[in-house]
């Protein structure tokens, strides 16, 4: 009984092993363009800002394709097996990656495929988090979807830390780029197809019938917006949104920011998007703590809004009075309303799915949740630019302080219908 227990948990070690690995491949395939784009530039001589632009077309698609994808991709996910999705989702992106460097130097048809490249990576998470649920409990689905999302945060510090070195060693080839993540994600497919449906099959087979039955039934008699209503799920839909607009905005803008206002070297700035994902990996550990002891997923979220608004709004005085102090805390405070947004997108995109397992709604509720996410990211660039360029860095953050302080009470009022819903599925 013993070695048979040893050996399941073991399977189950492999099982989280895979799933992070599929999504640390996934994402050096999604952000690798991104870390290349200028060396792209310097070779076709791009050195007007106008033209630039025409090489962030393909950033763009892939934000545009990716985020409707989670759509798709989190219905897909409940009614098709998870396993095969994924597993097209990474070939899909093996072969754009592979077809990126064989179109130069034709910007546009390479800003078609990487919008392609979009959809199928949005096969992927989705998906993860139906299989994590199926064969975990909720404490080992926790767990592993923390990891999934650290993965990426790996993913990124060392995309950003190797490309620029295959960048300096094989004079500014940045076809390498491409090809590596290439060869990482045939090992990654490979490995995904034929070793993870013999690691899911004995959890799979353990589910009874008439669980099955009950999941079935609870799904043809209430809709899909009927749950989203029922679970008070649309009222978290602007703080999601929201969140998205935080993370992504303050990510993006933080060199321009640590630029202007304190007016640093631009290679201190660029340092910034490695150093980011590092404290984020150490925010998401330290948010499931915090979820496990407050217990509320509402309350949870509440929790890191309000850090976020005291932070934003501690950042609006000091920007009055910035030294080398005072510019070093504000630094730190943006780090930490980034840090909070991460931990917030692991109540919403992890902790709160999870509950909708027994609805059998797993993945829908991810791609859903994620594309939301999404098309706050979109909106950050805009808004961040809009605001700070008409009215000042003061008003942006401001701004900032406002969107978390309304976030902070929705959630809050979201905890009763969502604590009801949970009993009522229990």
């Amino acid at each position: 009984m013993d070695k048979s227990i040893g050996k399941a948990k073991a399977k189950l070690r492999f099982l989280g092993f895979l799933c992070c690995f599929a999504y640390f491949t996934s994402y050096i395939t999604r952000i690798n363009y991104a870390a290349v784009r200028l060396a792209i530039a310097d070779e076709l001589a791009l050195t007007h800002p106008e033209l630039l632009l025409e090489l962030g077309i393909a950033i763009s698609a892939a934000s545009v394709t990716y985020g409707l994808g989670q759509f798709v991709s989190g219905f897909l996910g409940d009614k098709f097996h998870p396993i095969a999705l994924v597993g097209i989702g990474l070939g899909g992106a093996v072969v754009c990656n592979l077809l990126m460097p064989l179109l130069y130097p034709s910007v546009y048809i390479m800003a078609l495929v990487w919008g392609v490249n979009g959809f199928f990576q949005a096969l992927i998470r989705p998906p993860l988090g139906r299989i994590i649920a199926a064969n975990y409990d909720e404490k080992g689905y926790i767990d592993t979807c923390v990891w999934v999302s650290n993965s990426s945060q790996i993913a990124t510090v060392l995309t950003y830390l190797v490309i620029p070195l295959c960048l300096h060693l094989f004079d500014n080839n940045w076809r390498l780029a491409f090809y590596l993540p290439v060869a990482l994600g045939i090992i990654t497919l490979a490995a995904w197809l034929l070793i993870t449906p013999k690691l899911c099959s004995s959890a799979e087979e353990s589910v009874s019938t008439s669980e099955e039955k009950s999941e079935s039934e609870q799904k043809s008699s209430e809709s899909f917006i009927g749950i989203i209503f029922r679970s008070g799920l649309y009222i978290l839909i602007l703080p999601v949104i929201i969140h998205g607009l935080l993370r992504d905005g303050i990510t993006a803008w933080m060199p321009d920011f640590i630029a202007e206002v304190g007016g640093l070297e631009t290679v201190i700035s660029i340092l910034t998007t490695a150093i980011l994902p590092v404290f984020c990996i150490v925010t998401v550990i330290f948010a499931k703590k915090i979820c496990a002891r407050i217990g509320s997923d509402g309350k949870s979220s509440a929790f890191f809004y309000g850090i976020c608004t005291l932070s934003a709004a501690l950042i609006v005085l000091l920007l009055d009075h910035v030294n080398s102090f005072t510019f070093f805390v504000i630094v730190v405070l943006m780090a930490l309303i980034t840090g909070c947004m991460h931990a917030v997108n692991h109540i919403f995109i992890t902790r709160i799915p999870g509950a909708f397992k027994k609805v059998g709604r797993v993945s829908g509720i991810v791609g859903v949740l994620n594309a939301v996410t999404y098309i706050g990211g979109a909106l950050s660039p805009y808004a961040v630019a809009l605001v700070a360029g008409e009215f000042g860095w003061n008003m942006a953050v401001l701004f900032w302080t406002v969107l978390s302080a309304l976030s902070t009470l929705l959630c809050i009022l979201s905890c009763r219908k969502w604590n009801k819903f949970k009993e009522s599925i229990n």
